[in-house]
C-alpha cells in the first residue's frame, strides 16, 4: 500500500512527489567482509523498535519494481522465508539513481545487507531495512540473478506479463491472482 500511495501521487498530472527523510536515529557500521558475520532473517528482527543488528547480514531478493526519488530508493525484499520488507537506500550520488533503479536494484537481483537496520518510520510507524552507506550491500553476482522472476512464486523465466502494466511477470494465470489476492499488485499496477 505504501509504495501504491506514492505512485498514485506520482502519476497524478501536476503533482510534485517530495519524499522527505529524517536522518538514521543510529549508526550502521560497515564491514569491509561477510566473513564472520552471523545470517539473520527478517523474522529474527525486531518490527518494535529502530535497531542495527551489528555484526549480522540479511540476505534478500529484490521482488518488486526499484523506485528512485530523493533522497532514496525505494524496493522490496524477500528473504529465505518467504517473509518482506521495504527497503530504503540514501546517501548514493543523485547521478546514481537510474542506474541502481534500471541496472543494479532489479527484480530477482539477489543482496546481502551488512549490519541491517530497521527503523520505525516516522510517518507510518511501519518498519523497514535502511542503508545509509551503499557499501553496506553487496550485491551477489549477475549469474545469481534470477531472471524474469515470477512475482508470485519467484521461479525464472516467468513467460507471462501483466496485461494492465506489462510489468509483473507471472508463471500462470493462478500465480497471478494470487499475487492479485496475497501481494496486493493491484495496489501498484498502473497502465504503462
Amino acid at each position: 500500500m505504501w509504495e501504491g500511495q506514492a505512485l498514485d501521487e506520482k502519476h497524478t498530472l501536476g503533482q510534485i512527489v517530495a519524499s522527505t527523510s529524517i536522518g538514521p536515529r543510529v549508526k550502521q557500521q560497515t564491514s569491509k567482509s561477510l566473513i564472520g558475520l552471523k545470517p539473520i532473517t527478517l523474522r529474527e528482527l525486531d518490527p518494535t523498535k529502530d535497531r542495527v543488528y551489528k555484526g549480522y547480514v540479511l540476505s534478500g531478493t529484490i521482488i518488486d519494481e526499484t523506485y528512485s526519488w530523493e533522497p532514496s530508493v525505494h524496493l522490496v525484499i524477500e528473504d529465505e522465508n518467504f517473509d518482506c520488507e521495504r527497503m530504503l537506500i540514501y546517501n548514493f550520488p543523485k547521478e546514481q539513481g537510474e542506474y541502481l533503479t534500471r541496472k543494479l536494484y532489479t527484480i530477482g537481483s539477489k543482496m546481502h545487507i551488512i549490519n541491517p537496520y530497521l527503523r520505525i518510520g516516522t510517518g507510518d510507524m511501519k518498519p523497514s531495512i535502511r542503508v545509509d552507506d551503499v557499501a553496506s550491500i553487496v550485491m551477489q553476482s549477475d549469474s545469481e540473478r534470477i531472471v524474469n522472476m515470477c512475482r508470485y512464486c519467484c521461479e525464472a523465466d516467468a513467460s507471462k506479463l501483466c496485461g494492465k502494466c506489462q510489468r509483473a511477470r507471472y508463471c500462470s494465470k493462478e500465480c497471478q491472482i494470487n499475487d492479485w489476492k496475497l501481494y496486493k499488485h493491484k495496489l501498484i499496477c498502473k497502465s504503462k
